[in-house]
């Protein structure tokens, strides 16, 4: 899809955002991945391996160079967290305007409708003392 499309997003990128949307307008139903996410997350470390085993071939290479390539893992390390936490933070702020824009809308409704009722209410009232002034 990637290469179809020209874009420069990784093809796992466009993966998680096809789910992420299809999860969020609900063509895919949570039930529906749960227990091949379940296995995924609990066999995470398996994924890991090839990158693993690649970095012990290619010791030699790296020998000499440990304190910059940990200082780069340090540093790009904090900045996946920072961005991690911050974009967390972004989707779970427009995930509760969303209710909050409901519940505005349906306070709304509430209070036309309290006001409809009140003032039929405050007519009826006022009708009923009319007709008990008539009355006396």
């Amino acid at each position: 899809m990637q290469k179809a499309l020209g874009l420069p997003i990784p093809g796992n990128v466009l993966g998680m955002l096809i789910l992420f949307f299809s999860l969020y307008t609900g063509v895919i139903k949570l039930n529906m991945i749960d227990k091949i996410s379940d296995f995924l997350l609990e066999n995470m470390a398996f994924f890991f391996l090839p990158a693993g085993a690649s970095l012990i071939t290619c010791f030699a290479l790296l020998e000499g160079k440990m304190t910059d390539i940990l200082a780069v893992s340090l540093i790009s390390t904090f900045i996946i967290l920072a961005v991690t936490g911050l974009t967390v933070e972004l989707v779970q702020r427009f995930f509760r305007r969303k209710p909050v824009k409901r519940a505005c809308q349906i306070e709304n409704i509430g209070n036309k409708a309290n006001n409809n009722e009140s003032g039929r209410n405050t007519k009826s009232v006022h009708a009923r003392e009319n007709r008990r002034e008539e009355v006396i």
